[in-house]
């Protein structure tokens, strides 16, 4: 903690919410000027060269990169500072979050655990104006969420980085110069089901190997629509229609060539995604 309020000094970022557990740490931070990788870098490996050195150890301590995920803040702040919060509750380390010393918590429900360099006052404010009442409507708004246990929603992530609808996804790509498509997390059933609602054919008329050019034009749009626009992998959308995944891989290249003239493939291909996004 010594060494994020040193970072936050020298590279202007803001900390919302922590928690240190046994073998991980979730930190809550809204970037500033200067990029997040940086920040954690040096965090990272600032934090390694301390613990060898107090242990007399060699090499690395941390297992693989660090995982960033953007979030939006005006949907996502309150939920995500509890659910931080109350993890130690769900590794039924304690019963009470105000009972574990190592996050955040306490500073956000009493006026005698404040941490100068950590920021309440975003979350806070969206309680009351007046901080003994915002802290303990806090407190009362954690206390709801203990019995919640889980919540997958928290890592229903866009593209494998977003927290957020599309549109923020969307609008912090372009704001970054990326032109590519936000891929959607979406079960394999539901890319299904969107394509034979689209061109209004049954599971089993599209699922399955066979030569029917109906069957083979489904299985192209699906396999098009599940490398294209969502996170699926080959073999899933392969698994599901119960075909070899060189297919998939087949299937897509030559709806790429079929694009280049056919607009009628492009409405029907818009419909699909349209389609998905009601079903998520």
């Amino acid at each position: 903690m010594e060494l994020l309020a040193k970072l936050k000094q020298a590279y202007g970022f803001r900390v919302h919410a922590y928690v240190l557990m046994e073998n991980h740490v979730h930190l809550l931070v809204e970037a500033g000027e200067i990029p997040l990788s940086r920040v954690m870098q040096r965090f990272g490996s600032g934090y390694t060269q301390y613990f060898n050195w107090r242990h007399k150890l060699v090499g690395h301590l941390f297992q693989g990169r660090y995982k960033a995920i953007l979030c939006d803040k005006d949907s996502y702040l309150l939920d995500l500072s509890r659910y931080l919060h109350l993890n130690p509750v769900r590794a039924k380390v304690v019963k009470d979050p105000g009972e574990y010393v190592w996050s955040s918590y306490r500073s956000y429900i009493t006026d005698g655990s404040k941490q100068p360099w950590l920021d309440t006052t975003e979350v806070l404010r969206q309680f009351s104006r007046t901080v003994r009442e915002a802290k303990k409507l806090y407190r009362k708004f954690v206390s709801e969420g203990m019995d919640e246990g889980h919540k997958e929603e928290c890592y229903e992530v866009l593209d494998g980085r977003f927290l957020g609808d599309r549109q923020f996804a969307e609008e912090v790509k372009s704001k970054a110069g990326d032109e590519e498509k936000v891929r959607i997390k979406i079960k394999v059933d539901a890319l299904l089901e969107a394509v034979c609602k689209v061109v209004g054919m049954t599971r089993r008329e599209v699922i399955g190997a066979g030569k029917d050019r109906e069957r083979v034009r489904a299985g192209e749009l699906v396999s098009h629509v599940g490398r294209s626009c969502t996170e699926l992998s080959v073999k899933a959308i392969a698994e599901m229609l119960g075909v070899d995944p060189t297919c998939v891989s087949r299937s897509v290249a030559r709806m790429e060539v079929r694009l280049r003239t056919d607009k009628r493939l492009e409405g029907t291909l818009e419909r699909i995604a349209s389609a998905i996004e009601h079903l998520k």
